[in-house]
């Protein structure tokens, strides 16, 4: 059914080689070889002034690997200007010989630590992003020049067509743009003119191409589509959840000198796999409350707004002038309730995952002990070392700039926020997070016994009284059984055990589920009729349960892993699946109530249950031997027969309908109307390639996969 629903694009991570160049235990050695003498002035001059600023040949070696000629330059603005002879470089490994990689990497750059005397702005600022999103990894490397110690520098990952491979697929190939390098990108609808993108939207892959109709398209409908229809018609050519994550990260650090500020340093990328946009950090520096360097300065760092937008006359390309103060990506996400609570509870969320005084004293404390023997001995370094002790806890003014220290900045910025997000907090984010029906007896209440539980998660951003909230199976009675009053801090977790047995504890609703049903949640306080949670479930089997997957949406999968009182393990794929797996192929779109929609090619007469499988590939995939089961527990239910293969790009449908006398492609079990899963196991029977799961069906009416619509 090639119709209805793409699929996702994904292909098997890769084995990511420079993840070993990345481990940042150790400070890794570079050495650069120049055959000209006069190098630096070379290299100086060039990209001062020739606008070209083109590479120049040099030897190079690092952990165990020799290229005898990379392409080498300086980059860079401000961090280019200022700190002496201490220049920023990038390096193109394949400048000169497309086959040379360095740990599989194209490119890589070389940061001074402008604006850093702690030399970890950046640093932290990658390893605490990149815990949930797409994010650069950076390493420290000791620069030897033509032999000799150059300094101490920070070895910062490209955002690349690599990089995006690493992170979302290697059949990875979609458009990568540079945004507000050359003017501000401000996000905003410009027409239907390519040309009216170029300068501020550079596309860096697939460059012959020179496609920008995905980008114009995504911000069409960004800008000028209703509130109410927003996430509808967006969520399909965007990853709101990892865009959003991305805007929180900027809040949370006052990143200025980004799409929140200057409308500048970042990139956008539309995955191949699922022509959605990610957004993708760049120069990092400014961070830690630094501002007014070319970005908006703010008289009090710690206390920037959580919904800032930037004023006219604020400084920068995005502060008034051309940039302009309008920032549509902000502006209409935030407009959108669910959106904007998603930002708040995501801003939440870091404040209790490590966004606190102890965690970045620890981490800091750890870095300054790996770096300071090499930045003591660094000859050009940019700062003193009393300048580097001091802005690991207190602000430093050096050159005319006020940096303040890290465990000041962290320590400042959350006692502001945290008050401000509790304020905000309310009974409709809570959320029923997971539930089982059928209890292997894995998990036991106060009696002992093995009975049905629901799992209630309060995702911030604040603590909330369970006070006026019931639990409900019958939509004609919302308020069935009260939840026990308490206060559920931001983030906590309440069991409670389905049983009809009220006896046994504040914590036993009075009823028990259905095989197969729905179950809500009410509070007074918003809608006296009107759940703010539901989730509607299919039949389980013991050892099963229903597991809601990301912040935004209702979207559930069934899970063989149960986390009673802790956060789910099963998470959406990076391509915004709800699934997991390689990703080598993908369960596209189902029928599971067949009357008459779709007649079984190899019987006449016939309408059964069938699922499509799509191969997000550029070269096709021999399925035989692999598995498909539609259970949980016995993976290898059903075996592909040889000779079945799929297509690159193609799609392959198959009947689920018991028969397998009738081909090659029919299932030995059929589909449930009610809701189960389908999951697709290479031949070893345990490597899953794709999951998918679904509730209950209506006849002819097929379903895929949330965000896999395709044209």
């Amino acid at each position: 059914m090639a119709g209805a629903l793409a699929a996702l694009g994904g292909a098997g991570l890769r084995a990511d080689q420079a993840s070993a160049f990345f481990d940042d235990t150790t400070i890794k050695e570079v050495r650069v070889t120049f055959a000209d003498a006069n190098w630096y002035n070379t290299l100086f001059n060039s990209h001062r002034s020739d606008p070209n600023d083109p590479y120049f040949p040099a030897a190079f070696e690092s952990a165990g690997v020799s290229i005898p000629q990379i392409g080498i330059r300086f980059k860079g603005n401000s961090s280019f200007n200022r700190n002496g002879v201490k220049k920023p470089f990038k390096i193109d490994f394949n400048e000169y010989d497309d086959s040379a990689t360095f740990y599989g990497l194209k490119k890589l750059n070389l940061h001074n630590g402008d604006l850093q005397p702690d030399f970890m702005h950046e640093k932290l600022f990658h390893e605490f992003a990149g815990k949930y999103i797409a994010a650069m990894r950076s390493t420290y490397v000791r620069l030897y020049i033509n032999g000799a110690y150059y300094g101490l520098y920070q070895a910062v990952e490209q955002p690349d067509k690599t990089m995006m491979q690493s992170r979302f697929g290697d059949n990875e190939d979609g458009n990568l743009y540079e945004a507000g390098e050359s003017a501000a990108a401000t996000m905003a609808y410009l027409g239907a003119s390519t040309a009216s993108y170029t300068r501020a939207y550079e596309l860096k892959t697939n460059e012959e191409a020179n496609d920008y109709s995905g980008l114009i398209s995504m911000l069409d409908i960004l800008n000028n589509t209703a509130t109410a229809e927003l996430p509808g018609k967006l969520e399909p050519v965007m990853d709101v959840e990892s865009v959003l994550h991305a805007m929180a990260l900027n809040t949370l650090f006052t990143n200025l000198e980004s799409y929140v500020g200057t409308a500048s340093e970042y990139f956008l990328y539309q995955r191949s796999s699922d022509k959605r946009f990610v957004h993708i950090h760049w120069d990092l520096n400014e961070t830690f409350g630094s501002t007014g360097d070319g970005t908006p300065r703010l008289t009090n760092p710690f206390q920037m707004d959580m919904f800032y937008l930037p004023t006219a006359g604020t400084g920068g390309p995005g502060g008034g002038g051309a940039g302009g103060t309008a920032r549509p990506l902000l502006t209409k996400l935030w407009a959108v309730d669910a959106y904007k609570r998603a930002y708040l509870q995501m801003l939440a969320k870091y404040l209790r995952e490590g966004f606190d005084e102890a965690s970045f004293a620890a981490r800091s404390t750890t870095l300054a002990n790996l770096i300071r023997a090499d930045y003591t001995a660094d000859p050009n370094k940019a700062y003193t070392m009393t300048q580097f002790e001091t802005a690991l806890t207190n602000q430093v003014t050096a050159n005319n700039f006020t940096t303040y220290g890290i465990t000041q900045f962290v320590r400042e910025r959350a006692a502001y926020l945290k008050p401000l997000l509790q304020a905000m907090a309310s009974q409709a984010d809570v959320r029923l997070n997971e539930l089982v029906t059928v209890n292997s007896g894995a998990q036991r209440d106060e009696a002992g016994d093995a009975d049905a539980w629901v799992e209630i998660h309060n995702l911030g951003p604040g603590s909330v009284s369970t006070s006026g909230m019931y639990l409900s199976d019958d939509a004609a009675n919302p308020t069935k059984w009260a939840l026990p009053a308490r206060t559920l801090a931001d983030g906590e977790f309440l069991v409670i055990w389905l049983d009809g047995e009220t006896g046994e504890g504040a914590t036993h609703a009075s009823f028990k589920p259905a095989s197969a049903g729905n179950l809500a949640l009410y509070a007074t306080s918003v809608s006296a009729s009107t759940p703010v949670d539901s989730v509607a479930y299919t039949a389980m089997s013991a050892g099963q349960g229903y597991a809601r997957v990301g912040m935004i949406g209702a979207n559930w999968s069934l899970t063989s892993t149960l986390t009673p009182g802790a956060a789910n393990t099963i998470k959406a794929v990076t391509t915004g699946g709800t699934g997991a797996g390689t990703g080598q192929l993908l369960i596209n779109e189902i029928m599971a109530d067949n009357d008459g929609a779709f007649a079984d090619p190899d019987e006449s007469g016939a309408y059964e249950d069938w699922f499509e499988v799509y191969n997000p590939g550029t070269t096709a995939v021999d399925m035989s031997g692999m598995y498909i089961t539609d259970s949980l527990t016995n993976n290898t239910k059903w075996q592909v027969p040889s000779g079945v293969t799929i297509a690159a790009k193609g799609y392959l449908v198959f009947m689920a309908d018991g028969e397998t006398a009738q081909g090659a492609r029919h299932a030995s079990w059929s589909l449930s109307k009610d809701g189960e899963s389908i999951s697709i196991y290479a031949s070893d029977g345990a490597t899953l390639i794709d999951t998918y799961s679904f509730g209950p069906q209506r006849t002819d009416v097929a379903v895929g996969q949330i965000g896999r619509a395709h044209v």
